[in-house]
C-alpha cells in the first residue's frame, strides 16, 4: 500500500476532525497540525505530528495487515506497549482507535521518542550496550497470567513452522532454484535437533519484541556516551539508554529468541554491511546478562540462544525465498531498494556458506 492511498490531506482530516483523539491528547480544538511522513513498514503507515498549541510531538501508525495470530493489530500493540510501559523503555500508547472510521485497519497513536536508530556501520562506543540494556529492561518486566499478550506453547516449533510453510511455498512455485533449495534443506536438517532443546517453564514467561531489528533502538547520544564509560559490575550502564520502539509483533515467549535475533548475520546485514565477530557475541551476552543484574535468573540459557540462532537464520532465509516468488510473480508489489539489493545476495553461494560455517555447524 502507497503513501499515496494515506495522502497527508486525509491523514490531515482525520487529525481535525477526530474529537476524542484530541482530547486523549489534550489537544485543543481550533488548533492546526503539522504533519510529516516517518516511515513504513510491512504492516504499518506512520506519520509524526503535532498541533500548533504545543510542541509535543506525536507517532500515528496506520495499519495496512495485521499480524498472523491476530485480527486486530493496533489494539495488540496497545496492549503489547501498556503492558511493557512499566520498563521506562519504550513509547507510551496514548490513543487506539479501531472503530469504523479509524484509518485503515486501525489508528493508533504514540509517544514520540528522541534518539539515533542503532547503525551497525557506524557504531559509537556504548550503542551496544545501550541495545542490551533496553533488552534486558523489557524483558524484566513483571507480566499477569491475564496479559493479552499471544503465549505460544512452544515459541521454537512455531517459529520452525512459520520457516517450512515459508519453504513449501518457494519449492512449490516456478521460481524454485535447485541450488538454494539444497542449501535450505541442509539448514532444515541441522536445525531439527535444537528442536528438542530442553527448557523450564521460568523460562518462557518474558515480553520479547522477536524482531530486534538495529532500527528499533533509538538512543540518543548521550546515552551510548555514558554506557560506554560505564564500569564496575554494575547491571546499570546509564539511567536512560533510550527506546525500544514498534512493537507490532511481541509474544510472551524466551529472551533467547530476541538476543539471537540481534546478533544473528541475517538481521545485520540486512541493515548494514556488518557481521558480529564470534566474540562481540560472546561480550554482547555478557553485557546482556550484566544488565539483566539478578531480576530474573538465565536458566539453560546457552543451549536455547544456541537453538533460536539457528532458527532465527533459517527464518530470514526462508522469509527471503518467500520474497523471491512474491516478487516475481508481482512486479509491481512493494519493495524497498535495501530488498532489490540484498535479496540476491543473501540467496548467493557465499552467504549461504557464511550461514553453514557461523549459524548451523556445517
Amino acid at each position: 500500500m502507497e503513501h499515496s492511498e494515506y495522502s497527508k490531506l486525509r491523514v490531515a482530516q482525520y487529525l481535525r476532525e477526530n474529537v476524542e483523539l484530541q482530547a486523549a491528547l489534550g489537544i485543543n480544538c481550533n488548533a492546526l497540525f503539522e504533519l510529516h511522513h516517518l516511515g513504513m513498514g510491512e504492516h504499518n503507515l506512520n506519520y509524526w505530528f503535532k498541533a500548533s498549541t504545543s510542541e509535543q510531538k506525536y507517532v500515528l501508525r496506520v495499519n495496512v495487515t495485521p499480524q498472523p495470530f491476530h485480527d486486530d493489530q493496533v489494539l495488540y500493540e496497545y496492549e503489547a506497549l501498556k503492558a511493557i510501559e512499566p520498563s521506562g523503555c519504550t513509547p507510551k500508547a496514548l490513543y487506539l482507535d479501531n472503530s469504523s472510521k479509524a484509518l485503515g485497519k486501525g489508528t493508533l497513536v504514540v509517544e514520540y521518542c528522541e534518539g539515533d536508530e542503532l547503525d551497525f556501520d557506524h557504531l559509537r562506543p556504548g550503542d551496544l550496550r545501550c541495545a542490551a540494556q533496553l533488552m534486558a529492561n523489557i524483558h524484566a518486566v513483571d507480566i499477569g497470567d491475564n496479559c493479552f499478550v499471544h503465549r505460544p506453547e512452544d515459541p521454537l516449533r512455531e517459529l520452525f513452522a512459520e520457516c517450512m510453510q515459508r519453504f513449501e511455498f518457494y519449492v512449490t512455485s516456478a521460481f524454485e532454484d535447485a541450488r538454494v533449495t539444497k542449501w535450505v534443506e541442509a539448514f532444515i536438517e541441522a536445525t531439527k535437533p535444537q528442536l528438542n532443546t530442553k527448557r523450564y517453564d521460568a523460562d518462557c514467561t518474558h515480553i520479547v519484541n522477536t524482531e530486534t531489528l538495529p532500527s528499533h533502538f533509538l538512543i540518543p547520544e548521550g546515552s551510548a556516551i555514558q554506557a560506554a564509560s560505564a564500569s564496575g559490575d554494575s547491571g546499570m550502564f546509564c539511567v536512560s539508554p533510550g527506546t525500544f520502539v514498534d512493537w507490532e509483533r511481541p509474544i510472551i515467549g524466551e529472551v533467547a529468541q530476541d538476543v539471537s535475533y540481534f546478533v544473528s548475520p541475517t538481521t545485520t546485514f540486512w541493515d548494514s554491511e556488518y557481521l558480529f565477530p564470534a566474540n562481540q557475541i560472546e561480550g554482547f551476552i555478557e553485557d546482556y546478562w550484566r544488565a539483566v543484574n539478578g531480576r530474573f535468573e538465565p536458566g539453560n540459557f546457552d543451549e536455547r540462544f544456541r537453538a533460536f540462532f539457528m532458527v532465527t537464520a533459517l527464518r530470514n532465509i526462508t522469509w527471503c525465498c518467500r520474497a523471491l516468488v512474491q516478487f516475481g510473480s508481482n512486479p509491481n508489489l512493494h519493495r524497498t531498494k535495501r530488498a532489490e539489493r540484498k535479496l540476491p545476495i543473501y540467496l548467493s553461494d557465499d552467504f549461504m556458506q557464511l550461514l553453514a560455517t557461523e549459524c548451523f555447524n556445517l
